[in-house]
């Protein structure tokens, strides 16, 4: 797994809602935060970035890619998002700012989105987070509007392997 370092900071209230997600497995929660040095989140704080970067790539190995993704999509549904953003293209578009929202440092990469077509986009990511995360961010953000998605990783490569971005090809 992939894991740049770079300073910066990370919104608690987006970790937090991270953690929601896992809700139905109060003890993995637990143990995470106690291997990360923690009892809890707080909300309001801003934490060191590759210190919350390090929480997800730990939640990931210990419950799997998919669980990951559902995670994601859960997440959605509490993260921070800009205002006015109440359909499939516009939260698509923004991603990046969300991302923003919830990440402040020199270097933490970016989201971009292309429309294909009506009912279709393609996403590429160099964000710090693991691949499976943005994945169900995606789907998440879809569902948040009542379309239903399908969420494919394009060829290229992925930063999880070592790639230098994600492309998602995205159908809704």
């Amino acid at each position: 797994m992939r894991h740049s370092k770079t300073k910066g900071e990370y919104n608690g209230a987006a970790l937090y809602s991270f953690l929601l997600g896992l809700g139905h497995s109060e003890a993995l929660v637990q143990k995470v935060l106690r291997d990360a040095g923690v009892d809890r989140i707080e909300p309001d704080r801003w934490y060191e970035i590759n210190w919350a970067m390090d929480v997800y790539f730990s939640i990931l190995e210990k419950i799997g890619r998919g669980a990951m993704i559902a995670v994601g999509k859960k997440m959605i549904e509490t993260a921070p998002f800009p205002p006015g953003l109440d359909d499939v293209k516009s939260l698509l578009l923004g991603l990046d700012a969300a991302y923003r929202m919830n990440a402040r440092a020199g270097d933490i990469g970016s989201i971009t989105c292309e429309f294909d077509d009506d009912h279709s986009a393609t996403l590429v990511w160099t964000t710090l987070g693991p691949c499976p995360l943005n994945i169900g961010i995606i789907e998440g953000c879809c569902s948040r509007v009542g379309a239903p998605a399908l969420v494919e990783h394009g060829a290229g490569g992925c930063m999880d392997e070592g790639g230098t971005s994600c492309t998602y090809l995205v159908s809704f």
